[in-house]
């Protein structure tokens, strides 16, 4: 809980819930205090009642012996012996049960890591271990549903796209946009139907492979906390200094990271919490340029862009990766109208596919988006 209420600090100062959170918070506490207050009880009982335990009877030991050697029946070291392996005895029993409360714990944990050491990956990797070649992509009758659902997400999906072309990907929230680029990279496996990387099954390359050659920027630009530099050269960790600029510029970000005081050595805050929405989606796509992949995904990643900088970044990329095939989700029709072809999804199925004028002519929802954005007079940027 503390955790989760650290991540999302600036939520509960904007609901003014600082007191509520507190309340929450003490309330938890006060259950984990219970339930250890409790394991302490037990424990500071036992261990006076296993000594109460052993020193009875070392004298009831004393006792009888007194009696035997009254008696003439045992002799007073034959009494010593027996008290002294009666100690070590329960002494010995003792640390039996404190050891056995630690094999107990010790074997609740070991059945949960072994259930993940020994899970098979639910992605069998490939045998094929070439670079994919050009970029083409081809979805054959693809449905899929997540792990648990019943449902599924996306149906008798087909389509091809050609190396260097661009594709846009339209649809309402929910209509299955983001699961069909993640099914390129193969963050997950289709169900049904099969998607092809170059005339070849994405299940038999290998995955190193497969995803060294795709590039994808997700919706939630991911910061690590290092430098801006260190950041982009998660594309690749051998770029020169040149290529890191080129990146940046091509993304729209060289002019802010340039006017730092450190310039591309400035250190990002955990989760990039030093930047602004879209500052990290452009850090985020200068990572992805520095790739050099063959297959380039944007999966909403510029909804913190203004039209103009977007319109800028996508001519950039389109005039220096000519041969780079390019997949973008997006809400926006100003992002999109401009593709080779644009898919549109309602409810996991394609509905239309075309260029926007094609779709403006003969796709009624299409249509209904445009006019709902732009209106019919609407002056974009590009």
């Amino acid at each position: 809980m503390m955790q989760e209420d650290l991540t999302g600090i600036r939520v509960i100062k904007a609901f003014v819930k600082e007191i509520y959170e507190k309340k929450r918070f003490q309330e938890k506490n006060n259950q984990l205090t219970k339930i250890q207050l409790h394991i302490l009880i037990v424990f500071a009982f036992m261990n006076p009642i296993m000594n109460a335990l052993m020193y009875i009877g070392v004298a009831l030991i004393f006792v009888v012996g007194s009696i035997e050697v009254n008696q003439g029946l045992a002799t007073p070291g034959a009494i010593m012996a027996a008290m002294t392996y009666t100690t070590q005895l329960l002494n010995g029993i003792l640390m039996l049960i404190m050891l056995f409360q630690n094999i107990s714990k010790g074997l609740a944990s070991w059945k949960r890591l072994k259930e993940i050491l020994e899970s098979d990956p639910e992605l069998k990797d490939g045998d094929d271990h070439q670079t994919i070649g050009y970029g083409d992509i081809e979805f054959q009758d693809v449905s899929f549903a997540y792990p648990g659902s019943q449902s599924n997400v996306l149906e008798h999906i087909s389509f091809q796209v050609h190396q260097g072309e661009t594709i846009g990907i339209m649809g309402a929230t929910g209509s299955g946009k983001s699961t069909l680029v993640h099914l390129i990279p193969r963050f997950y496996d289709v169900q049904k139907g099969a998607i092809y990387i170059d005339g070849k099954n994405v299940k038999d390359y290998s995955q190193k492979y497969l995803r060294e050659k795709i590039a994808i920027v997700l919706q939630k630009s991911e910061i690590f906390s290092m430098s801006i530099k260190d950041n982009i050269l998660w594309g690749d960790a051998k770029a020169s200094d040149d290529r890191v600029c080129e990146a940046a510029q091509i993304a729209q970000i060289d002019d802010y990271i340039s006017s730092m005081p450190d310039g591309y050595e400035t250190f990002v805050e955990e989760q990039g919490a030093s930047l602004s929405g879209g500052q990290k989606q452009r850090l985020s796509i200068a990572r992805a340029i520095l790739k050099s992949p063959e297959i380039l995904i944007f999966d909403d990643s510029t909804s913190a862009l203004d039209l103009k900088t977007e319109a800028q970044l996508y001519e950039s990329i389109q005039k220096i990766y000519p041969q780079t095939t390019k997949l973008i989700v997006a809400q926006r029709i100003a992002s999109i109208r401009y593709a080779d072809r644009i898919i549109v999804l309602d409810n996991g199925h394609i509905i239309a596919m075309g260029s926007h004028d094609e779709l403006m002519k003969t796709c009624q929802i299409y249509q209904d988006i445009y006019y709902s954005q732009l209106g019919e007079k609407e002056k974009v940027y590009f």
